[in-house]
């Protein structure tokens, strides 16, 4: 299987325009996609609008990293818009970005199963991974870098797979926050 990220980005400090670079996954995933020798790409999302221009055009990238807020409702963005089911099933989605992993790295998604499967059917995604849990940053590219690497060394993935990587990783659970009872990270399949 060829490997690949495309991550999009979105500032999270919104009462700041100017700060274009408060958060920038990118970094982390370009430095880490080199050396996994898997291809990289990256564009910054401020708007719906802003994402609707690149799901018309082709993703070539195997998985897709929503990086920025996000709670119960959807993913959020610099200007205030979500991507969440509602405008979701307004934006025009290119056909060959269907049967795509995608993972929203940012927290709480997960604590509607609804909203998640419903984003997983608009996206026409394969599976969506997100989190139940406020999550430092770092423990997001912790996480998600060993499940891609995981998968990547997969001929497929299913639930028991994320069950292995979820006991693999549940170490992590409480030094992100403490008394954390379930692993963070949920999976949509």
């Amino acid at each position: 299987m060829s490997f690949g990220v495309r991550v999009f980005d979105t500032v999270l400090d919104s009462r700041n325009l100017k700060d274009t670079t408060t958060r920038s996954s990118s970094s982390f995933w370009k430095e880490f996609c080199q050396a996994s020798d898997w291809s990289f790409s990256y564009e910054r999302i401020h708007s719906l609008a802003d994402l609707q221009v690149f799901l018309k055009k082709t993703i070539k990238e195997d998985f897709i990293i929503f990086s920025g807020h996000g709670n119960d409702s959807g993913w959020h963005m610099t200007n205030g818009d979500a991507l969440s089911p509602q405008t979701l099933s307004e934006l025009d989605i290119n056909d060959k970005n269907r049967n795509k992993n995608v993972i929203f790295s940012s927290y709480l998604m997960a604590t509607n199963d609804d909203v998640c499967f419903k984003i997983k059917k608009l996206l026409f995604a394969k599976r969506i991974f997100a989190y139940r849990h406020i999550m430092q940053d770092r423990f997001c590219f912790l996480n998600e870098s060993i499940l891609l690497t995981l998968i990547e060394q997969k001929d497929s993935f299913n639930q028991k797979d994320f069950e292995d990587f979820q006991e693999k990783t549940k170490f992590m659970k409480n030094i992100n926050q403490k008394h954390v009872k379930l692993h963070p990270m949920k999976m949509y399949d």
